[in-house]
């Protein structure tokens, strides 16, 4: 129990100092790509807008292909994002967000849930963190609530991104 306080107060300590460190005007744009999903092979961008100190937007697109069971198909996928930045601002620091997208795949495979197939909708907690030359990276979990194309396929799951790329 000592370990993860001690270890909680660091990290609330980096993010209070990263705070303290950032200009305010010098970031208002971030994209970022996931890099797990160019392993699909699929391309996952995202663009994050600053709508205040606090707040942002972002907007997320996909597109590439996926084998599952032996059958390959074309998967795109678009959603959104609205964050707040609980400890730190929109360069550095702890956000809590929600998220709504879209996944489709033009064929029938054995696991549509691994690809979170449908439209889906739910909260993240993340933390982001930007480099001073403009690096970005971010982490996000959270649970989301899938509607699958059948009954079947509606159930809770889990938002899990990682995405790196620069921020303006």
């Amino acid at each position: 129990m000592k370990r993860l306080f001690t270890a909680l107060m660091l990290l609330f300590a980096f993010c209070v100092f990263a705070e303290a460190k950032e200009d305010a005007s010098q970031r208002n744009v971030s994209l970022t790509l996931s890099p797990f999903r160019l392993l699909n092979p699929e391309l996952y961008l995202s663009g994050e807008l600053r709508l205040s100190p606090k707040m942002s937007a972002a907007v997320m697109l996909g597109a590439g292909r996926v084998t599952d069971e032996g059958k390959t198909g074309t998967i795109w996928e678009g959603g959104g994002q609205l964050r707040y930045s609980l400890i730190g601002s929109f360069a550095h620091g702890i956000m809590i967000g929600a998220d709504i997208g879209y996944v489709d795949i033009d064929t029938q495979i054995e696991h549509p849930i691994a690809y979170l197939v449908g439209a889906h909708a739910g909260g993240f907690l993340g933390y982001k963190f930007s480099l001073e030359a403009g690096f970005t990276a971010e982490l996000q979990i959270g649970p989301i609530y899938l509607w699958g194309e059948t009954a079947s396929t509606s159930e809770l799951q889990t938002l899990l991104a990682f995405n790196v790329g620069w921020s303006f």
